[in-house]
């Protein structure tokens, strides 16, 4: 039996979603998990996966600018959380070998969880890092809307500077590299039955960050005005001053999600990776707009040059209407899209490759 620590990240949903579905398949195999998982998500995890191990994390804030990380301003945040970050790695490390017994975990994965790799360096123990934004190692640097790949590139180097695999799913094809042990896998898809598309209905997700380039109160004045359209708006804000509107449906994040996305006619929402993933498979349009990362800058960017979807410029009514009158143009360029990129199934090869690497094995039936 194979022991294997998972960090699971807390910021946005993305990362969540895709450890919940790697979890999910992990289960099938004869393994002993321990999560590292943080206070805010540890109800969720603990009510999906009762007899799994848990321990708490802790992770500072960091806070970067145009030349990388910005210190003083990370410096500030770390005194005022009022954390002792150091001493709450310590209690975690001890709180993973005592859920293993006094021993540590054969490998570590995660999915830009920055505690279990930190465990991984101090143990000597195999790190597998299963996020996307690997990706960006081996692209070009080119800059986009004043966000540089290096930039994010620092950042990841500085939470993983070390991987024994990095195994990166993506929407668009990427070169493996030796350099960096990226080896690159299908993109990781939750399995939603494609429905009869509702045309008068639309999916809305607003993370909990927010964007200098578009507020939610400016897309929410917009789309109050398309009385025909049932808008499902997933966020855990509050907006009470559009509560009132009946085409405006607030709902908190859930398993209905993937019910409202499975007939839904087209989504507007940041340029998160794994929402996209997910809508090209279904093939929903997007109407989108990046948050103050590099990464969401890159997908906003290829969503537009490859025709599937609109970038938000100026959140008015002629822009969304043209959005609008395309919908069956971008719905056929993300059939295109999918049928070259999405030909292979993620977790075949995937646990493939973690078979081969590490040793893991199928529980009997």
């Amino acid at each position: 039996m194979k022991k294997i620590l998972i960090g699971i990240c807390g910021i946005g949903n993305g990362h969540m979603n895709r450890q919940r579905l790697i979890i999910d398949n992990l289960l099938q195999y004869d393994v002993d998990i321990v999560l590292a998982i943080t206070q805010k998500d540890y109800d969720l995890f603990d009510s999906l996966y009762p007899t799994i191990k848990k321990v708490l994390i802790h992770a500072p804030w960091i806070i970067y600018n145009d030349v990388g990380i910005d210190f003083e301003s990370t410096k500030t945040k770390y005194l005022q959380s009022g954390i002792d970050y150091f001493g709450s790695f310590l209690d975690f490390s001890i709180s993973v070998q005592k859920a293993f017994n006094g021993n540590n975990p054969d490998f570590v994965m995660t999915d830009y969880e920055r505690n279990v790799a930190q465990f991984a360096y101090a143990t000597g123990r195999p790190l597998v890092c299963l996020d996307q934004h690997s990706k960006f190692l081996t692209l070009s640097t080119e800059t986009i809307n004043n966000f540089s790949a290096d930039v994010g590139n620092s950042m990841l180097l500085y939470f993983f500077p070390k991987a024994e695999k990095r195994y990166v799913s993506s929407f668009f094809k990427i070169e493996d590299d030796k350099k960096f042990n990226i080896e690159t896998i299908p993109p990781v898809l939750k399995n939603i039955q494609k429905g009869q598309v509702n045309s008068n209905k639309a999916v809305v997700y607003f993370s909990p960050y927010t964007s200098e380039v578009c507020s939610y109160s400016k897309i929410l004045e917009l789309i109050k005005n398309y009385k025909n359209y049932e808008f499902n708006i997933y966020t855990y804000l509050e907006f009470p001053d559009y509560y009132k509107y009946d085409n405006l449906i607030f709902k908190k994040i859930g398993d209905q999600f993937n019910n409202d996305l499975s007939d839904c006619s087209f989504i507007v929402s940041s340029s998160g990776h794994q929402l996209i993933v997910e809508a090209i498979n279904l093939e929903i349009p997007l109407y989108i707009f990046p948050l103050d990362t590099y990464d969401q800058n890159y997908c906003c960017h290829f969503v537009e040059k490859h025709g599937l979807g609109k970038k938000i410029n100026t959140c008015e009514t002629q822009e969304f209407n043209n959005f609008i009158e395309n919908l069956d143009l971008y719905r056929e360029n993300m059939k295109k899209h999918k049928s070259i990129h999405y030909k292979d199934k993620w977790d075949k090869i995937l646990f493939e490759k973690l078979e081969r690497a590490f040793g893991i094995e199928r529980k009997h039936s």
